[in-house]
């Protein structure tokens, strides 16, 4: 298993460093909560071009392929258990929510294995549209103290201390824009690459659990509808977001995007 997980990600990659429609995203799928920590399923995602056999050369479709892992962290971000569900291989992204939904099944599965699991309920979705800031999370960059936080509309600063640290969620971030041993360069750096996309809020327990995607990319000009792709403008989401069981979705994707998950109890 373990050979054919790095053979999978290293062609991955060079797939990705090659395409057109390279990305990459590391996502939180939250399932719920026992008394070891919050249980989730997290997918390593890399996007590349799939070209359609027997058609033409341009009619290309982007791809995901990767790996899929069910984990318990504690609230302080620190991974309690890790173990592998799936090994993706290269799918269509019209594809998407079937196939991660399978990993995700698969994690339920094993959470409720669990006898003190409590499963987690969502309650709201929406999406920033990779904004700085929008209604319910903004993105703070403190370059005297060098950190970078999300401050959501309860006006309390989370500090994503995940993004110094390459092994978290956020690794395929510093994996592609490079880590930093110098903290306040790192935030001068990160401030110009960072936006929020989607927010999610689930009720576990007495609890709320939100996830903030962060991520960065291209913002490309399109001078035929006027102005900057993605337009920049909050919106809520068109599918219903209401059955723990149904909750995964495609994240949008900056152009050569990556981005991760980032997890906020309060």
């Amino acid at each position: 298993m373990k050979q054919t997980f790095i053979l999978l990600f290293f062609t991955l990659i060079a797939n990705s460093l090659l395409a057109c429609l390279s990305a990459s995203q590391n996502r939180l799928f939250p399932l719920g909560q026992t008394s070891k920590g919050l249980c989730v399923v997290e997918t390593h995602l890399y996007r590349t071009e799939f070209r359609v056999h027997g058609k033409e050369v341009n009619d290309v479709k982007p791809a995901w392929g990767g790996v899929s892992y069910f984990k318990i962290y504690d609230q302080n971000y620190t991974e309690i258990y890790s173990s592998i569900l799936d090994s993706i291989t290269l799918f269509e992204q019209d594809h998407y929510d079937s196939i991660v939904g399978k990993s995700f099944s698969k994690g339920l599965e094993l959470a409720k294995t669990y006898s003190d699991f409590v499963a987690a309920k969502p309650h709201s979705i929406t999406f920033c549209d990779y904004q700085k800031s929008c209604s319910k999370a903004e993105l703070v960059f403190d370059s005297i103290n060098t950190t970078i936080s999300v401050q959501l509309s309860n006006s309390i600063k989370y500090g994503v201390n995940v993004l110094y640290d390459t092994t978290s969620i956020a690794s395929n971030f510093l994996e592609y824009y490079g880590s930093f041993d110098d903290a306040p360069a790192a935030v001068r750096s990160f401030k110009e690459r960072l936006y929020v996309n989607s927010i999610r809020q689930f009720q576990i327990g007495d609890k709320t659990l939100t996830i903030v995607h962060i991520g960065s990319g291209q913002m490309l000009e399109l001078v035929a509808e006027g102005g900057t792709y993605p337009p920049g403008k909050e919106y809520e989401a068109e599918f219903e977001f209401a059955d723990i069981s149904k909750s995964v979705f495609e994240e949008p994707v900056l152009h050569h995007g990556h981005g991760f998950d980032f997890f906020i109890w309060h």
